[in-house]
C-alpha cells in the first residue's frame, strides 16, 4: 500500500463543485433513476421516495443525507489480518484487473481456464505491489458457468491470504461469497471481508441483477463498489462536467438504496469515466480524458465524504504489452495516486480494453506500481542524508564511489526495477536483446516456478471444500 507524500490533486474549483452537486440533485429529483428491480422500488418507496413504474423520483436532500450515512473510513478484512486494508485511511491499495473473459499468455491469445485463474492468483500473492487478490481475474471457461464462481471463490480464498472480492453474477453467489469469506476469516462478526463492483446500465438505469448484488452485501455489511458504467459520448453526455454529473447522479441512487437496507453499509465510490472512439464507437480506456477524469471524481468524493475505487489503474486499449500499454498504465496510475484514490481496481493485468488478462502485462504494470510509490514516497531530510561529512572527506573533484556514506547504502540507495533494463546495449546484447515482453514472460515463469502457497488452518481449508463440493452437489 502507498502512503503519498503529496497532497491530492484537486482540478475542480468551488463553484464548479456547487454547479455539479445541483446538477445531479435534479436528475435525481425530475429525471429520476430506473431500478429494474421491484425489490429495491418497493424499499425505496417505503422510504418515502416517489416511484413511477419502475422510475424513482428522489429528494435530493434525503439522498444527500443517505449518502453521508456512509462512513467514510472501514477496514477491508484479509485471511490474513497482516494484510487487511485500511480503506479511507490515507492509504492506496492496488488490486489486479478483473473480468477479462481472455488470457494472453506467452503469445498465446485464448479463453481463460482454472488454471490460468489459480496461475494469476498465486502471481498477484506473490506481488508485493497488489494489496487485494481481485475478483473474477479471468474467467475459468473450463468450469460450468453455474458452478464456477465457487471455484473462483476457493481461488481466491484458500490460494491467496489478501482481501479478495465477492461473486455477484446471481443473488445465490453473493450468498456463497459471503459464507466462504466467513469461513475464512473466522468469522465476519460485523466485519466487511468483500467487496464487489456493481456496474449502473447508463443512463440512470440499474437492472435487477446489479440492484441484488448490492442489496445482497449491503444485508451482510459488505462493501459495493458503486461504479456507474457509462461511456462520455455514448451512454453519458460526451463532456466530462455532464458526464459526472449524471454519474454522481447513478452512484447516489444507489448508495440511497444500499443505505436503506444497511444503514451504516460501507461502500466505495467508483471514480474515472472512459471515453468512446467518436470516430470507431469503441471504448477508450487510457489517456488523457479518463485520467482527468478520474483526478476530479477524486476531489468530489473528498467532498462528499466517501472513500474511492479508481478506474485509473494500469488500464490500455492496446492488444499487448507494448510501449502504448506501458504509457497508457502509468499514467492511469498515477491519476489514481493524484486523486488518493482507496482501491486501484485494475492496477495489473489489463489488456485490450479488458478483454484480456495479460501475464506479461501483469509483470509490466507491478514495475509500473513499483516506480509510481518511490516517486510519491517521502524524502528523507535528516543529518545523515544530508551527508555533510560525506561531502567534506570527497572534497572538490573527487568522487563518491569509494566513501563510507555510500557504501553502506549502494545496495538499496536508488529504486532497482524488477523489469526494466538499465543495462548498456553490448551487455543488452549479450542477454538476448529481449524486449521488455519478453523479460516479462521470464519474469512471471520464474515466479510461478518457485511459488509457495500461502499457509493456511488445514481445517479451514477443509470446511472451504466442504462447502464447495456440498453446493456444487446442489447445482448439478
Amino acid at each position: 500500500m502507498l502512503v503519498s507524500a503529496r497532497p491530492p490533486v484537486d482540478l475542480l474549483s468551488d463553484s464548479d463543485i456547487a454547479a455539479i452537486d445541483a446538477a445531479w440533485r435534479t436528475i435525481v429529483a425530475e429525471i429520476g433513476v430506473q431500478f429494474e428491480n421491484p425489490r429495491a422500488t418497493a424499499l425505496l418507496a417505503e422510504a418515502g421516495q416517489r416511484v413511477d413504474g419502475d422510475t424513482v423520483l428522489f429528494d435530493a436532500d434525503w439522498v444527500a443525507a443517505q449518502v453521508a450515512q456512509a462512513p467514510p473510513a472501514w477496514t477491508w478484512h484479509g485471511r490474513n489480518p497482516e494484510r487487511d486494508i485500511p480503506v479511507g485511511q490515507g492509504t492506496t491499495a492496488f488490486a489486479p484487473t478483473y473480468g477479462s473473459p481472455f488470457v494472453l499468455r506467452a503469445g498465446e491469445r485464448r479463453n481463460g481456464t482454472l488454471q490460468d485463474l489459480r496461475d494469476l492468483v498465486a502471481l498477484i500473492q506473490d506481488a508485493d505491489e497488489l494489496d487485494v487478490a481481485g475478483g473474477v481475474v479471468v474467467e475459468a471457461q473450463d468450469i460450468d458457468v453455474d458452478v464456477r464462481h465457487l471455484h473462483l471463490l476457493r481461488t481466491l480464498a484458500v490460494e491467496s491470504d489478501k482481501p479478495f472480492m465477492a461473486a455477484v453474477n446471481s443473488p445465490v453467489a453473493v450468498e456463497d461469497s459471503v459464507r466462504i469469506a466467513d469461513i475464512a476469516i473466522g468469522g465476519l462478526d460485523g466485519r466487511c471481508a468483500l467487496t464487489a463492483i456493481v456496474n449502473s446500465n447508463s443512463p440512470l438505469r440499474w437492472d435487477e441483477r446489479m440492484s441484488d448484488a448490492m442489496m445482497g452485501l449491503a444485508r451482510h455489511g459488505q462493501a459495493p463498489i458503486v461504479m456507474p458504467g457509462a461511456l462520455l459520448g455514448a451512454m453519458a453526455p460526451v463532456t466530462l462536467a455532464g458526464g459526472t454529473a449524471q454519474m454522481l447522479a447513478e452512484a447516489f441512487a444507489a448508495i440511497s438504496l444500499i443505505q436503506v437496507v444497511r444503514p451504516g453499509c460501507p461502500v466505495l465510490l467508483g471514480v474515472g469515466l472512459p471515453i468512446t472512439d467518436m470516430q470507431s464507437g469503441a471504448a477508450g480506456f487510457g489517456g488523457p480524458d479518463l485520467a482527468r477524469g478520474v483526478v476530479a471524481h477524486g476531489q468530489l468524493a473528498r467532498h462528499y465524504g466517501l472513500p474511492t475505487r479508481a478506474l485509473g489503474g494500469g488500464l490500455t486499449t492496446s492488444q499487448v504489452a507494448d510501449a502504448q500499454a506501458g504509457f497508457e498504465a502509468m499514467q492511469g496510475i498515477k491519476a489514481a495516486v493524484d486523486a488518493r484514490a482507496d482501491v486501484v481496481m485494475h492496477a495489473a493485468g489489463w489488456l485490450d480494453a479488458g478483454l484480456v488478462a495479460g501475464f506479461e502485462k501483469l509483470i509490466v504494470d507491478l514495475d509500473v506500481i513499483a516506480s509510481v510509490c518511490v516517486e510519491y514516497g517521502p524524502i528523507a531530510v535528516d543529518a545523515d542524508t544530508l551527508a555533510l561529512d560525506a561531502i567534506r572527506e570527497v572534497g572538490h573533484g573527487g568522487h563518491f564511489f569509494g566513501v563510507e556514506h555510500t557504501l553502506a547504502r549502494y545496495r538499496d540507495c536508488f529504486h532497482r526495477p524488477a523489469l526494466a533494463s538499465t543495462m548498456n546495449v553490448e551487455r543488452w546484447r549479450a542477454a538476448g536483446a529481449k524486449t521488455a515482453e519478453q523479460r516479462a514472460e521470464d519474469l512471471w515463469r520464474e515466479r510461478l516456478a518457485a511459488h509457495e502457497p500461502p499457509p493456511i488452518d488445514p481445517a479451514v481449508r477443509d470446511e472451504i471444500d466442504a462447502f464447495v463440493a456440498s453446493r456444487e452437489q446442489t447445482a448439478a
